[in-house]
């Protein structure tokens, strides 16, 4: 469905999401725990998870840098930190991941690009970062008895990580399928969609198929983001009394994170807060300390993140355009 009706309908199906997901996590807590649990947090981890997570977002600015350097090798590093910074900063602002959408559409005379192509570094970004993700819950699952977390949730994790691991390898190849005479239906589909019209986006792959050894150096960069993430994740828990045993943060990272991909409302309320309670609950936390993490470590990367974006909305105007270019989102957006 789309149009006004498709959105609202979209809007308020993300909003049931949210409304759910904060039932269930609220959920037979001792609401005196959780006020103590939230009340002992320490400020100076906070702080270094701060740090952390800045670092992470730095490395995560140089992947998407490398990736555009490879169509312009002129391209400074800082012409990509504004539209990074406040694409996170309109996905917590406003809905249907419009802040994706934004560094699309509204950075192309900064970047030098076009959209197809900067769809194509999106979409390949977000293949990376799932298949890290799936693999830190799958580490994270080792030795957890069946049931732990919801085997839907289980199911999703491990059918992105395959579409992740497809994009990877498959993508790259997207020139090939003009020469293939069995593809035209998949030609055909492609061309009715905005973001794979023309040739630059396949162009843009095939980039990361002509040189197989940049793959391996965005994976790194992906891995070295999530280290530092998850290192946030872990300052943050050391701040809660909790009881979860050691490596419980770092599950929920996966969990937390790969939960963003269900339907909810901006900045992911509701989904990410009780899958990352679910991810300390798996490691022997109480309930209300998994609860009292979950909504520090979101409150952290809420605030932290739409701070260092809100320069660039304000400076910009986003807002307003992002809420626009929602009406028409791309099909080669999303994702964790």
């Amino acid at each position: 469905m789309s149009g006004p009706a498709g959105r609202w309908l979209k809007l308020a199906f993300g909003l049931g999401m949210t409304a759910g997901f904060a039932w269930l996590l609220s959920r037979g807590l001792d609401r005196d725990g959780l006020s103590r649990a939230l009340a002992e947090v320490t400020a100076l981890p906070l702080v270094v998870a701060l740090a952390f997570l800045g670092s992470g977002w730095t490395i995560r600015i140089i992947r998407w840098w490398w990736m555009l350097r490879l169509m312009d090798p002129g391209l400074p590093l800082r012409s990509c930190a504004g539209p990074f910074l406040a694409g996170m900063a309109i996905n917590n602002l406003v809905p249907l991941r419009a802040g994706d959408v934004a560094r699309v559409l509204a950075f192309r005379r900064q970047l030098r690009s076009s959209i197809p192509r900067l769809a194509g570094t999106l979409v390949f970004e977000r293949a990376l970062d799932i298949v890290v993700l799936a693999g830190i819950l799958q580490i994270g699952l080792l030795g957890l008895p069946d049931g732990t977390l919801p085997p839907g949730f289980v199911t999703m994790a491990r059918w992105l990580a395959g579409t992740g691991v497809a994009a990877i390898v498959v993508l790259p190849f997207a020139p090939l399928l003009g020469r293939i005479r069995l593809a035209g239906p998949v030609r055909r589909f492609f061309a009715g969609r905005r973001f794979f019209a023309g040739r630059r986006m396949p162009e843009a792959l095939a980039i990361y198929r002509d040189k197989p050894q940049t793959v391996l150096v965005l994976l790194g960069f992906s891995l070295v983001a999530w280290a530092f993430e998850g290192a946030a994740f872990a300052m943050v828990a050391g701040a809660v009394q909790h009881g979860a045993a050691p490596g419980a943060a770092w599950f929920a990272v996966a969990t937390s994170t790969l939960a963003t991909v269900i339907p909810s409302s901006p900045g992911y309320v509701g989904t990410f807060d009780y899958f990352a309670a679910r991810g300390l609950v798996a490691y022997g936390a109480s309930p209300e300390g998994a609860a009292a993490f979950a909504l520090t470590i979101h409150a952290v990367l809420w605030v932290s993140s739409t701070a260092a974006g809100l320069p660039w909305i304000v400076r910009l105007g986003l807002l307003k355009r992002a809420r626009r270019e929602t009406r028409t989102p791309p099909d080669a957006v999303g994702g964790a």
